[in-house]
């Protein structure tokens, strides 16, 4: 809500209506108990007598965004275990993600892999009840992760009938989708899809023990990143069910051009088979060196231990610290050429944000970077 009169003016503000066609400045949109009743040019639409009025020039009104990729939690610090490799604390952001998200005109999100489920289905709850600020959710699963899992806050799947059950015990909790993670097997992946499709829901994942094709044969219905990262089908020597390293599938994408045979097979497979992919570039970028500084905005969110982990790692990319520079930044473009050709041949490309990774990635202000990235992947291809 604007505020609570009934009726609510909106002067000179720019229109972007979503359907392609041109953005039409000097608009006034009238919204008349939470609806739009009118709309048009300044000078012949006047203001209702009692509305609430405000001056809006410079600003523009866009529809509401939906956000394919989200989490209702954060990477607040980055620090090196007893074997010195990097790992990421997760916290849960309750109260200001959902607010964070609706500000900056998300106003539906799906959460994508749960490390606090009972939360985000009260969360869920109380927002569709009016009883709190957010957008409208759709929340996923915990991760179902196979072994070894990534995160203390995971349970590890010990086999497809786990698998199932997992799914099936979160479906009767309130979940309306499900989040395959890094090390699940093929025959855990196989079952959790029947299982998720015997109720009529979706599953997407974030891979590497499998590859995107092998996955798509399966019935996945979306990949929950562009394949750069998590696609290991093009690694040498990939063993089943084995997710290689990670520097090994960055390397395999690196060397592996966007308009060659097997990538064009890889996407016309998704395009055939209707399975969506959802871009996270906004993510990706804050590990590119020669990437703009991030905005003083996300600066001003972050807790005094998240932005100094955050500009740490900026600086020296540990996270790609196999990579040199130039592989680094190919790998973005890479990414980028990917979706690209994706959406060019048919497929069905969707956005979110992804706050996880190193930091930096701010529900709500990384969805409107991730848009204005969207359009860079035309220079990209």
């Amino acid at each position: 809500m604007i505020c609570d009169n009934a009726v609510v003016a909106l002067l000179h503000v720019k229109v972007i209506d979503g359907t392609g066609q041109s953005s039409r400045p000097d608009q006034t949109v009238i919204i008349r108990d939470g609806k739009i009743a009118a709309m048009g040019d300044t000078t012949s639409t006047p203001a209702p007598p009692g509305a609430k009025v405000f001056n809006l020039a410079g600003h523009s009104v866009i529809p509401g965004l939906v956000g394919m990729r989200e989490h209702l939690f954060y990477t607040s610090a980055l620090d090196l275990d007893a074997d010195g490799k990097l790992v990421p604390h997760l916290s849960e952001i309750a109260f200001t993600a959902p607010r964070l998200y609706l500000a900056a005109g998300m106003t539906t999100i799906r959460t994508t892999g749960s490390i606090e489920p009972y939360t985000d289905l009260d969360l869920k709850k109380q927002i569709d009840a009016n009883r709190m600020v957010g957008p409208k959710m759709d929340v996923t699963s915990p991760y179902l992760e196979g072994s070894p899992r990534r995160f203390p806050q995971m349970h590890e799947l010990t086999g497809p009938g786990d698998a199932r059950r997992m799914v099936a015990f979160w479906a009767d909790a309130g979940v309306t989708s499900f989040k395959a993670y890094t090390h699940i097997t093929h025959a855990e992946l196989a079952a959790a899809i029947e299982e998720v499709h015997k109720r009529h829901l979706k599953l997407t994942a974030h891979l590497c023990s499998i590859g995107l094709r092998e996955a798509a044969a399966l019935g996945i219905d979306d990949f929950a990143h562009g394949p750069t990262s998590t696609d290991s089908e093009f690694v040498t020597a990939k063993r089943p069910d084995q997710c290689p390293d990670t520097a090994a599938i960055w390397d395999s994408w690196i060397k592996m051009e966007i308009s060659s045979a097997p990538v064009n097979d890889l996407i016309r497979d998704l395009v055939d088979r209707g399975i969506a992919v959802t871009s996270t570039i906004v993510n990706t970028e804050t590990a590119i060196p020669g990437r703009p500084d991030p905005q003083q905005r996300v600066l001003d969110v972050l807790s005094p231990q998240s932005r100094v982990s955050y500009l740490a790692q900026r600086v020296s990319g540990p996270v790609l610290a196999v990579a040199s520079d130039e592989q680094r930044k190919n790998w973005l473009k890479r990414e980028m050429q990917f979706e690209y050709a994706l959406a060019k041949a048919g497929g069905v490309l969707m956005a979110g944000s992804d706050p996880t990774g190193i930091g930096g990635t701010v529900p709500g202000f990384a969805n409107q970077r991730e848009i204005e990235l969207g359009r860079s992947r035309l220079y990209a291809a």
